[in-house]
């Protein structure tokens, strides 16, 4: 874990995002931009705060119940340490903090590298299980789009049914054992197998998908906020719920940290077909992405730092990949 590469991917991200807001205000009117977001209700701002707090201890309870699911309990503090420290990285490329998250675990927990990993894909397949029942509120505001969201949904229905089935899991392995490159990685192959299949039950996954609406929610709630404070009524809740998980799903599949770019277009773009005037869907775009994005990074780094033993053990572990 190179605690300095990490740093210049977030320094790389930060320089992206900045262009991609700095195109928003340009796409409508800066100074309209500016005023809107320098007028913008403090209390609102608290209050979209408070919630995406709300998302973050979601997901910390949906790791503390998975970790303790396959057989290795943490506390809660722990779990929270992990969940927040892991969104130091979210927007780096190639997702280290997913690793870096899966690593804290062992290092708290005992969790083995490979069954960690394996938890952080059970949670990303159901946060997009979550996001794409958030977005069923979009009815209305998709319009031509809805059977390209059905058509996602379908696949990832077909999709977990099959990650889910052991007879699936059992040719893959063979496969695998027939590869003589892939002998030496036969325990932790087992291991990643095992654990997806088990958090894919319905117990476990039914209880992660349900954590994962409420945390989704919450975000989407705070986005709604932020439309009702820049005067525009144009949706309902439960449409600018769907709305912000819409957005979110077509960010997350340009594979770009964060979703950046694309999260930001579309967002604002549905806002504007909705009625809402280009300067207010830009500002409540940024403040948004600013609240639900930049302030969880910013959280991770200070909740990370706040055990520097922890923190040492990962610089050593970057001096040792830089040497």
């Amino acid at each position: 874990m190179n605690l300095k590469r990490a740093a210049r991917g977030i320094i790389v991200a930060a320089l992206l995002s900045a262009l991609v807001y700095a195109a928003l205000a340009g796409f409508s009117d800066t100074r309209a931009v500016r005023d809107a977001l320098v007028g913008f209700p403090m209390s609102t701002l608290a209050a979209m705060v408070a919630l995406t707090l709300g998302c973050y201890l979601m997901r910390a309870v949906r790791w503390w119940f998975l970790m303790r699911y396959v057989g290795y309990p943490v506390s809660a503090g722990d779990a929270v340490y992990t969940q927040l420290s892991g969104m130091t990285m979210t927007v780096t490329p190639g997702k280290v903090g997913e690793v870096l998250k899966a690593y804290l675990a062992r290092e708290l927990g005992g969790l083995p590298m490979a069954r960690g990993v394996s938890l952080v894909f059970s949670e990303r397949l159901a946060d997009l299980i979550a996001v794409l029942a958030l977005s069923a509120g979009a009815v209305s505001v998709l319009g031509n789009s809805l059977p390209a969201l059905f058509g996602i949904g379908a696949a990832v229905v077909i999709g977990t049914l099959l990650l889910g089935s052991e007879r699936f899991h059992d040719v893959i392995l063979r496969a695998a054992e027939r590869q003589p490159w892939l002998k030496t990685h036969h325990a932790s192959m087992n291991d990643v197998s095992e654990t997806i299949r088990t958090m894919l039950l319905f117990k476990p996954l039914a209880i992660s998908v349900a954590l994962s609406v409420v945390a989704w929610g919450f975000e989407g709630i705070a986005f709604w906020l932020c439309m009702r404070a820049l005067d525009f009524g144009g949706l309902n809740m439960g449409a600018a719920v769907a709305v912000y998980a819409i957005s979110t799903i077509l960010g997350a599949l340009t594979f770009l940290p964060g979703g950046i770019g694309l999260t930001e277009a579309s967002m604002a773009g549905l806002l504007i077909a909705k009625g809402m005037p280009r300067a207010d869907a830009s500002a409540c775009t940024l403040m948004i992405r600013v609240v639900t994005l930049w302030f969880g990074v910013a959280l991770g780094w200070l909740v990370l730092f706040s055990r520097p033993a922890m923190v040492r053990t990962l610089a050593g572990i970057g001096a040792e990949d830089d040497a």
